[in-house]
């Protein structure tokens, strides 16, 4: 059986292909990444009789060698394996020039064109910085209490909004536009709640992500803006990327199936040039 693993810094996505079937896992990442933690993840695979490879990306993944057992180790650089994956999940034209956000614990920004990825930019800023500083401000760093809190909050209760600031339209931007995010927090000293300030911090990461694949979508004259990765699974933080991309007139495509991106590049890409 061929199978694939992505060792991202929060979360190990693992694919499993059995025929035209696929089935995904994902479990928390460990500290450890050894034969003993692969045999952990893949708990039904015997590799010393397997037929198939293990395809391997993200992480430390290169500390693995070339063979588990009589099984052997591809190993995947990890802008090919998301940039694979995101495009065969999107089903865009490949001939397209595209960008491609991996938004997990941080942000990556990849150009995609002909099957050629290109690492073009990226931020620190991502799924990661929400847990951290929900735990900071909210004492909570689980994903659904955060989602939870951040779809009951109004983000305007916190955040300075144009039509807070300025008397007049500036370009384009409507009125509800951020200007500074958790700008209204030195203001006024009550009138927001837990809920707002998970909104703000959910919105502050959205819009981050998506000005900067706008910006470098115009730099490439991008046509479509592809987003992947575990982050978009905050509803608030997809919303506020969709909406700051609008801005500068793109749509981004949300694939189903993005969190695996990555996992199912590698796959994919090791099935392309099997081992000998």
């Amino acid at each position: 059986m061929n199978i694939s693993a992505d060792f991202g810094i929060t979360v190990t996505d693992t694919l499993r292909r059995n025929g035209d079937e696929l089935a995904h896992s994902m479990e928390r990442s460990s500290k450890d990444l050894n034969h003993q933690r692969i045999r952990e993840l893949f708990p039904d695979i015997d590799f010393t009789s397997n037929q198939g490879f293990l395809a391997v990306t993200g992480g430390r993944h290169l500390e693995l060698g070339d063979q588990i057992d009589s099984t052997p180790i591809i190993h995947i650089n990890e802008i090919e394996a998301i940039g694979e994956g995101s495009m065969n999940l999107s089903g865009l034209n490949k001939e397209d020039s595209v960008i491609i956000v991996s938004a997990g614990s941080g942000t990556a920004c990849i150009h995609a064109q002909n099957g050629i990825f290109t690492h073009c930019s990226g931020t620190g800023v991502g799924g990661g910085t929400v847990l951290g500083l929900s735990k900071l401000l909210l004492d909570t760093s689980d994903p659904l209490e955060i989602a939870s809190l951040a779809e009951k909050g109004n983000k305007s209760q916190v955040d300075l909004i144009l039509e807070d600031v300025v008397s007049g339209p500036i370009g384009q931007l409507p009125p509800s536009t951020t200007a500074v995010n958790f700008g209204k927090i030195t203001k006024i000293e009550n009138g927001y709640s837990k809920e707002d300030i998970a909104a703000g911090i959910v919105n502050l990461v959205g819009q981050t992500a998506a000005r900067i694949a706008t910006s470098v979508a115009m730099m490439f004259e991008a046509k479509q803006i592809v987003v992947v990765g575990r982050a978009p699974s905050f509803n608030g933080l997809r919303e506020s990327l969709e909406e700051a991309a609008s801005i500068t007139g793109f749509t981004p495509h949300f694939p189903q199936n993005g969190e695996y991106a990555s996992a199912l590049g590698a796959l994919l890409l090791a099935e392309k040039n099997p081992p000998n």
